[in-house]
């Protein structure tokens, strides 16, 4: 690999643990790490299209969002289906899932890390603006890696959410 991990760190966005227990994990995420508020969403199905480990993927997930100075933390919680986060929480049990980059040319950045070899875990697109795409670098010693691309309302969205989360 030359690097293509080193060139997304301008880009350090998220860091996502996956819960069993939505609410009792923004509390403790609260009152141990400082986490100010949460954003909670409930019961969100991934868009058309969306694939896991290269099969069309059904399911949904309930998740939280909030800040640690200007990081977001993502909780997230499986609701129904197979998916990154059920897998993981049945094979590790709750914790650290992926840290997110969000990037300004997501097909680009995308590209390059499948021509770099990194494996697909999933990937799709959310009817709020949001293209995702899961790496899995686990057998490189790492967690998943996410490339996010937003559209101009949903990056607005974000940093509105950041501002008032802080």
């Amino acid at each position: 690999m030359s690097g293509a991990l080193d060139r997304l760190a301008p880009c350090f966005f998220q860091v996502a643990y996956v819960v069993r227990d939505l609410p009792a994990s923004e509390t403790w995420f609260q009152r141990v790490l400082g986490v100010r508020s949460f954003l909670r969403m409930e019961n969100l199905a991934v868009g058309a299209g969306c694939t896991f480990r290269g099969a069309p993927a059904d399911f949904s997930m309930s998740l939280a969002l909030g800040y640690m100075g200007d990081t977001q933390i993502e909780l997230i919680e499986p609701v129904r289906g197979n998916s990154p986060y059920s897998e993981f929480l049945a094979a590790s049990g709750p914790g650290l899932h992926h840290i997110a980059f969000a990037v300004p040319d997501f097909p680009a950045t995308v590209a390059s890390l499948k021509g770099e070899g990194l494996p697909v875990l999933a990937e799709g697109y959310f009817e709020t603006g949001t293209h995702f795409t899961y790496f899995d670098c686990i057998s490189g010693g790492a967690s998943v890696v996410e490339i996010l691309g937003f559209n101009e309302a949903t990056r607005a969205f974000m940093e509105s959410l950041r501002q008032s989360r802080r």
